[in-house]
């Protein structure tokens, strides 16, 4: 719906950016190396509009640099690739039916929320360093990562309107809260590995068999020493100092971005007209808003009004609060009528796509003007760091010329270009160089490549970050080898007492497991040496108990039957457990205040959204039309199966 109808930008979409490391991140907004896709090979094309192979490059590195995506570099990256290149068709067709939609979003906009994420903040003021800082692992320039937050709220805005329309029922509600609030009462029997591991004795030709037929575990890792060059646009911005003159005449020609811009905030009450509602839908909601507009004129409160009929649900709970917003944030209509209000004054009725419309105005504030002075600091780092990013563009081109003409070595290319050839200690792929700036999945991906360790060649150019780029080579290399047995002999020991130890607990746990089937009517009473442990009032986020028993018990039918229900269940550390589910006690959705029934209603009127919005993004990937060329892999695929 509206863009502000849900929350404030400088709240969720600030704390959005905090969790960059989605998908989305990857891929909105993504840029190539030095900007344009130039001569690049089209890969799909979207309605129109192209995503070409420096495209999908941009966002497969962007992947491979997301926390805990290390290992997935070890997988198939044609694989991978063809992942993140239909996700990036499939967010191109969202962004497209926004802007068919006419969404948009004001400069205005996109630099209120840039300035008030948490990242960006020192002493609660918006930090240049901070930014740029963050701006240089992130892989993005300052406009690209504008252009990602613009995509990003508009996107936003699309799914907010899809999910305002959606709403929940009492009896949904009541099941969602008999399972969720169910608890239950449990026994259960540990049966542990560790004793049974201390009397198994293991004869030296079983270790012996064990190292043969494991001999790829015990390898020593491959090392290997590197040169590189870096290209960084920190130390270009170092050597460029714009004069005070050069400063005012760019604050002049830019004044309006460093201005806060006039703003109102706002209630609202909706009551919402679904698209291509018939006439009598819209002649009953339009009965409802004027209504509720009679109750205002005769005194009641608007807030308590908004809690009770209006359809935007989130804000309806806050009294219709949709806080701050300035022009260009919300759809013409609304906003038009909320900026000619006078503090405290109600709008008439506004028509909008979404339904009927009261606004009243609760505050306003004027455009304020910064001085010079105070942005000073500010527009200096900005002229530097577009004229380092021009001059790193030139040089990168130069750099890569001079390390594919020479692929031998790296010095002609660090005497033309002035680059320190810097080296690494002798590093594994599991453990990485010691440089901060080094520790990257693309460097390890690079240096550990056919062409660059076994082939002696320079590598590609990488983009480490957004400042700084590299050049490398493997000046030496250290091959893996066996392991002696003797060397290895106590973590064979180690291993192979806790497979057997964990084979005879498995045994135990399902003899008695056994026993206690055929003693159901009181599995108490059975003798044995491990004693039942009692967990009564359950719940699925208690930690009491072992995660793997709870979710074992919450998996268990509930039945009728007087005996319980029993499970044997395998714990993630080889342990086991013969579980007994006693008692079953529902949620009871009468016994939660009003202010608890109204929170589970929002929530699962949002995950009802969320879902509406899955299926709307579903449909329109399905309508959408999409040219996408056929790779090599895919073709020599189908080729083999004919």
């Amino acid at each position: 719906m509206l863009q502000n109808l849900r929350d404030k930008a400088q709240g969720w979409i600030a704390w959005i950016i905090i969790g960059l490391i989605a998908i989305t991140f990857v891929l909105f907004g993504t840029e190539s190396m030095f900007g344009g896709n130039g001569d690049s090979k089209v890969l799909a094309k979207v309605q129109g509009v192209k995503i070409t192979e420096r495209d999908l490059e941009g966002a497969y590195r962007r992947f491979l640099r997301q926390p805990g995506n290390e290992s997935i570099q070890q997988l198939d990256s044609d694989v991978i690739k063809g992942e993140i290149l239909q996700s990036l068709i499939d967010e191109t067709i969202m962004r497209r039916a926004a802007h068919e939609m006419g969404l948009r979003v004001g400069e205005q906009r996109v630099l209120l929320t840039l300035q008030s994420v948490p990242f960006f903040l020192q002493d609660n003021q918006f930090s240049q360093e901070a930014y740029h800082r963050y701006l240089m692992h992130a892989e993005y320039s300052d406009s690209g990562f504008r252009s990602f937050l613009r995509d990003l709220i508009i996107k936003q805005q699309l799914q907010q309107g899809v999910m305002q329309t959606s709403f929940s029922l009492d009896n949904d509600v009541s099941t969602l809260i008999k399972y969720i609030l169910q608890k239950r009462d449990i026994r259960f029997i540990s049966i542990a590995k560790e004793p049974f591991e201390k009397d198994i004795a293991l004869k030296p030709e079983e270790i012996k068999q064990y190292y043969d037929a494991h001999l790829q575990d015990f390898l020593t890792d491959e090392q290997v020493s590197l040169e590189y060059v870096v290209l960084s646009l920190q130390e270009l911005m170092n050597k460029y100092n714009p004069q005070e003159s050069e400063l005012k005449t760019y604050f002049k020609e830019n004044a309006a971005l460093f201005n806060e811009p006039e703003r109102v905030h706002v209630e609202h009450i909706l009551i919402a007209v679904p698209k291509n509602a018939d006439e009598q839908t819209i002649a009953t909601a339009n009965e409802k808003i004027k209504d509720i507009q009679k109750k205002l004129s005769s005194g009641e409160s608007f807030e308590s009004l908004a809690k009770q009929y209006s359809d935007d649900k989130a804000t309806g709970i806050k009294g219709g609060d949709l806080d701050w917003f300035s022009r260009g944030e919300n759809i013409p209509a609304f906003e038009q009528a909320a900026f000619a209000l006078d503090k405290n004054q109600v709008s008439p009725i506004v028509k909008t796509e979404f339904g009927f419309h009261l606004i009243k105005l609760l505050d306003k504030q004027k455009e304020k003007e910064k001085s010079f002075e105070s942005v000073k600091d500010e527009i200096q780092t900005k002229m530097k760091q577009e004229w380092a990013q021009e001059q790193l563009a030139t040089l990168g081109d130069q750099l890569n010329d001079l390390s594919f003409d020479h692929p031998d070595s790296l010095q002609p290319a660090a005497e033309k270009l002035s680059l320190p050839l810097q080296k690494t200690d002798l590093f594994t792929k599991s453990q990485g160089p010691k440089e901060p700036l080094l520790q990257n999945p693309i460097v390890m991906t690079a240096a550990f490549s056919a062409n660059v360790k076994d082939n002696k060649n320079n590598s590609d150019m990488l983009k480490l970050d957004n400042e700084n780029y590299m050049v490398l080579r493997v000046s030496k290399v250290i091959p893996s080898k066996q392991k002696p047995l003797e060397e290895v002999q106590a973590d064979i020991i180690k291993i192979m007492k806790a497979e057997k130890g964990q084979q005879l607990a498995l045994a135990k746990a399902s003899e008695l497991y056994t026993a206690i089937l055929k003693e159901k009517n009181d599995p108490a009473k059975l003798k044995t040496q491990y004693t039942w442990q009692e967990q009564n009032d359950l719940t699925r986020s208690s930690t009491t108990v072992n995660t793997e028993i709870i979710e074992k018990a919450f998996s268990l039918p509930v039945t009728q039957s007087k005996e319980g229900e029993f499970a044997l269940v395998n714990m993630e550390n080889g342990d086991y457990a013969v579980l007994w589910l006693t008692k079953v006690v529902d949620g009871d959705y009468s016994k939660l205040s009003k202010d608890e029934q109204d929170n589970f209603k929002a929530q699962l009127t949002k995950h009802y959204g969320e879902l509406e919005f899955a299926l709307y993004a579903t449909d329109l990937v399905k309508k959408a039309k999409v040219e996408r060329k056929e790779s090599k892999k895919e073709a020599k695929q189908d080729s083999d199966q004919v």
